[in-house]
């Protein structure tokens, strides 16, 4: 079909061609498509004569470790420098060999199938071997980058579901540096050089663009940069080669934030200071809750402290007007007081940190004419649970009071003598002592990896809710990464449980069970381990020993090694530990290749049938519980049933039909781990294995099978 568009009140007689002379995808004009040969060699000609020596091995993420910048807090001037914009989005490396081009995360995910857009463009370009350096990012109406919406980008899953999302939210790669182009490395060159070559190589306005820059001059480019309220530059040497890590060439220079503020309290003055120390700030959510974001005790002059003194005082109230279940006693001070949230001011601020509290702020001036009600939860803040339940709300605020934000860990023990386990006489106190006892085992399966709690403050027959965000009274020294959620359209801030002292916080929390990541951060699209989840729900356990059993043979008999645990309850995990190098998806398609194979030699106890009416009394092997942001019980976690049962490790040898999951528990478990002086698990992680060897094997047996086509 042609369609033709008549001439009406917006049609003119302007040449569009002349006007956009270049490619949308490669950034070229005609000419130069139809010279993009010479173009090539002339670009390679110059790199010739600069010295660039020949890539010696092929391109692969691995081969390109990139650059990366340290934090300084304020811009300067320098002849030796330049300075680009710093933009708020995500690292992309792009790599074309001789084939299409594949994009690469900072952690060295590929990521082109998420970016479809970038990729076609960069596949446009006439060049067929180069190694590109780059931001992607998403714009919002005003045209800055605006990272909330490139996280719905950066987690879509599959190839049909980016490409209709990039649509809706199209992104934009800002190439700022070329390591490799043709038969050359060119990471030994001044930077000036590279992109001067860059220049050449990328010269569209569409989905790539080359990211310019200015000399000399950081102090008013930053104060530029700033006025457009962008996020900062970056002052990178003009004559430095590329080098990996944190070097010092390239230097980070945020831009602060600006910010309305409702006031809910302040502080009391501390030395010479009159009227107050600090005030406390919230937000409201969409539940009209107001959510304290941190305190403001600089940027007062003697005239400013006087007019907030004389606003504050006939607005006092006794109690906080914050909402308990996201702040405390001990991170508002001892010596708080609280007014009616009737109050705005104007606060500048670095940062929100992880716990949701702005960073380095500076008190601008109050805002009389504002309306508190304006003053909203929103971006740079995490977005919150929307759905978050009046009965998880009362479970927080009945909970143990949480201890204070200390700087160095300390735990304070509260009611350790309250009974969790009435039919077995198991304290909150015995739950702490046994963490800690086990944490020497437990701690390497919690390392790098995001966890998910379930809280019973009153123990295992009371009210009980799971947390996957990381409450804001939790200290400091407990380790949290923010990880965007698809499902839940936001970052949600996860516990990561590094110490002794970690696992007794959180159980003196009330936490019972902790759940595990099947990926660590750093490498979350790639699982460390095949999991086979064998679920005897509406069997039996006996049988579900003989599953798991036939399980690990045939893993064996197509060469690998797995490791056996209880799951706490009556099911048993089998796991194959993985070399990162598979996608969540491999390692599942592998493992249901197994199950099925499985199933196939004892249908009358196995089944692959999720819907428990269909099982008719077989046992599940679940494969499917190996995906992103999908846990598993923890090993060695504890679970709220009778007799406070443990996800144990097993020997090969206790796998048996008479196997007693409830006899590993909290009372025997560190007894149990002295005498056998080894983790029979630890395979789960240390053991790292392939899939490539035994792929050959497993397809034969499904030939033979018959499940093969």
């Amino acid at each position: 079909w042609l369609l033709i568009k008549k001439r009406d009140g917006y049609s003119n007689e302007r040449d569009v061609a002349e006007e956009h002379p270049r490619s949308v995808l490669s950034g070229l004009t005609l000419e130069e498509l139809r010279d993009s040969h010479t173009l090539g060699e002339r670009i390679a000609r110059e790199i010739e004569r600069l010295g660039a020596p020949q890539l010696a091995h092929p391109m692969t993420p691995e081969r390109f470790p990139l650059a990366l910048a340290k934090l300084t807090e304020k811009p300067f001037d320098g002849d030796k420098w330049l300075f680009e914009v710093k933009y708020d989005g995500v690292r992309a490396l792009a790599i074309r060999d001789g084939g299409s081009v594949r994009l690469f995360s900072r952690n060295r995910v590929d990521i082109t199938d998420t970016y479809p857009e970038i990729a076609l463009s960069l596949n446009a370009l006439p060049f067929e071997r180069f190694v590109i350096d780059g931001e992607i990012f998403a714009a919002n109406e005003q045209g800055r980058a605006d990272f909330q919406l490139l996280q719905r980008r950066m987690h879509v899953r599959g190839a049909a579901a980016a490409k209709h999302l990039s649509r809706a939210i199209p992104v934009c790669c800002f190439a700022f540096d070329l390591l490799a182009f043709g038969g050359f490395d060119l990471r030994g060159l001044a930077l000036e050089a590279r992109k001067r070559i860059l220049a050449q190589v990328v010269r569209g306005e569409g989905s790539v663009r080359y990211c310019d820059h200015t000399l000399v001059h950081g102090r008013a480019f930053y104060d530029a940069v700033a006025e457009s309220n962008l996020e900062g530059i970056i002052a990178k040497r003009r004559d430095a080669p590329y080098r990996a890590g944190r070097g010092g060439d390239w230097l980070k220079i945020k831009c602060p934030q600006r910010r309305h503020f409702v006031i809910g309290g302040y502080t009391d003055p501390r030395g010479s200071r009159s009227h107050l120390g600090a005030l406390l700030l919230g937000l409201w959510d969409k539940q009209d809750r107001l959510h304290y974001v941190g305190k403001v005790g600089t940027g007062f002059n003697d005239e400013t402290l006087t007019r907030l003194n004389r606003e504050l005082t006939p607005r006092a109230i006794d109690e906080s007007p914050f909402v308990r279940s996201h702040v405390t006693d001990s991170q508002l001070g001892r010596d708080s007081h609280f007014c009616r949230p009737e109050l705005v001011c104007e606060v500048q601020f670095a940062e929100v940190t992880d716990d949701s509290c702005i960073r380095h702020p500076s008190f601008i001036r109050l805002v009389p004419d504002a309306d508190p009600a304006e003053c909203k939860w929103a971006p740079p803040f995490p977005t919150l649970d929307d759905d978050e339940s009046s009965a998880q709300i009362e479970a927080q605020d009945t909970a143990d009071p949480p201890t204070a934000r200390d700087p160095e860990p300390t735990v304070n023990i509260t009611n350790p003598d309250k009974v969790f386990w009435p039919g077995d006489g198991y304290t909150k106190g015995d739950l702490i002592a046994y963490y800690r006892a086990i944490a020497p085992w437990m701690l390497p399966y919690l390392k790098d990896r995001p966890v998910m709690i379930t809280r019973y403050p009153d123990g295992i027959e009371g009210k009980s809710f799971y947390q996957k965000d990381a409450p804001g009274f939790a200290p400091d020294w407990i380790r949290r990464e923010k990880i965007y959620s698809e499902e839940s359209s936001r970052e949600i801030g996860y516990f990561v449980l590094e110490s002794a002292d970690a696992l007794a916080y959180i159980a003196n929390m009330g936490t019972i069970p902790i759940h595990i990541w099947s990926s660590r951060i750093g490498s979350l699209e790639r699982p460390d381990w095949l999991l086979f989840d064998i679920d005897p729900k509406g069997s039996t356990t006996a049988n579900a020993a003989k599953v798991a059993r036939a399980v690990m043979e045939l893993l064996h008999d197509v060469g690998l090694r797995s490791v056996i645990k209880t799951s706490g309850q009556a099911g048993l995990h089998v796991m194959v530990a993985l070399r990162p190098a598979y996608t969540y998806a491999q390692a599942r398609d592998f493992s249901q290749l197994v199950a099925q194979l499985v199933v196939k030699s004892m249908p009358e106890i196995a089944t692959i049938e999720r819907v428990v009416a269909a099982r008719k009394n077989r046992v599940y092997i679940d494969y499917l519980q190996l995906g992103h942001g999908k846990t598993i019980a923890a090993p060695f976690s504890v679970r709220p049933l009778p007799k406070a049962p443990v996800s144990a490790p097993l020997l090969v040898k206790e796998l048996s039909p008479r196997i007693e999951v409830e006899k590993y528990n909290i009372g025997s478990m560190p007894a149990r781990m002295k005498r056998l002086g080894r983790d029979p698990f630890i395979g789960a992680i240390a053991d790292k294995q392939s899939l490539e060897d035994a792929l050959p094997e497993l397809e034969r047996k499904l030939r033979e099978a018959e499940l093969l086509k």
